[in-house]
């Protein structure tokens, strides 16, 4: 009995949880540390966990939001305090600094995010995941069915938490089966790491891609990214509601937070 009222409990938490996403209109993202009255106006924030204790975190529930932890399953983060085996290393992020990708079908590494990453974030309290580097399968296409096996695990395991996931656009058709929400980076805008400079996109540049997430029938976030005194931030913004998603534009560094 008392087993069934635990299941029952944890189920209407998620259920909660999935209505609250869905209802969710102002969102942002920041990997630097944020204040209560930064994020006092947002429903939904997604945060480096490692920036927060759980006492901080408890105090930016305060605002109301939804609190979602970044979880990069494919790369190794060489600033996260953790040490793994050089043998899982594969290569480099190009363009991000102390990001490499590693080998997700070791089991030392299904070890680490499972058995220290998460349990780590679920201390913390946070509400749930977001789950970054999907998109490694448009590098190493051998870890499809890995990618899928590891975002269907954090659910199974923790179903009463929210799960959003970041772009993989040749797996959201499956990913949709295991996912509260997509996240879709530069949907309407384009970033050079090259020349450091930022791009509108054209409509035919998107037109399709929002007809192939419209057909999924999941909450859809968008992070476009354009410089802080841009003026066309604003008509971003418009043209992601014009859709029926949820925008939010940042520049590329992700470390402050824009109203």
């Amino acid at each position: 009995m008392i087993l069934l009222l635990l299941f029952f409990l944890i189920s209407k938490q998620f259920v909660i949880a999935q209505v609250k996403v869905e209802q969710v209109e102002r969102y942002a993202i920041c990997y630097s540390k944020v204040t209560l009255d930064e994020v006092k106006d947002f429903e939904l924030l997604i945060l480096d966990p490692d920036n927060y204790t759980a006492d901080e975190v408890a105090e930016l529930k305060k605002s109301g939001a939804i609190l979602i932890a970044y979880l990069n399953i494919a790369e190794f983060e060489s600033y996260r305090g953790y040490s793994i085996p050089e043998s899982l290393i594969i290569g480099k992020n190009p363009n991000w600094d102390g990001h490499f990708y590693v080998d997700i079908t070791s089991d030392v590494w299904r070890s680490l995010i499972f058995g220290q990453v998460i349990p780590k974030i679920i201390s913390k309290n946070f509400d749930g995941f977001f789950i970054d580097m999907i998109d490694i399968v448009q590098i190493f296409p051998h870890f499809y069915e890995r990618v899928i096996d590891m975002v269907r695990a954090i659910k199974m395991q923790n179903k009463e938490k929210v799960l959003i996931a970041n772009n993989g656009w040749v797996l959201m058709d499956t990913l949709k089966n295991y996912v509260d929400a997509f996240l879709v980076e530069g949907l309407f805008t384009r970033y050079s790491f090259k020349t450091k400079r930022y791009f509108l996109k054209f409509e035919k540049e998107y037109a399709d891609k929002v007809k192939i997430l419209k057909s999924f029938g999941k909450k859809i976030f968008t992070l476009d990214f354009l410089p802080e005194s841009d003026k066309r931030r604003n008509f971003v913004k418009n043209l992601s509601k014009y859709y029926g998603f949820t925008p939010y534009v940042s520049t590329i560094e992700l470390n402050k937070v824009y109203k």
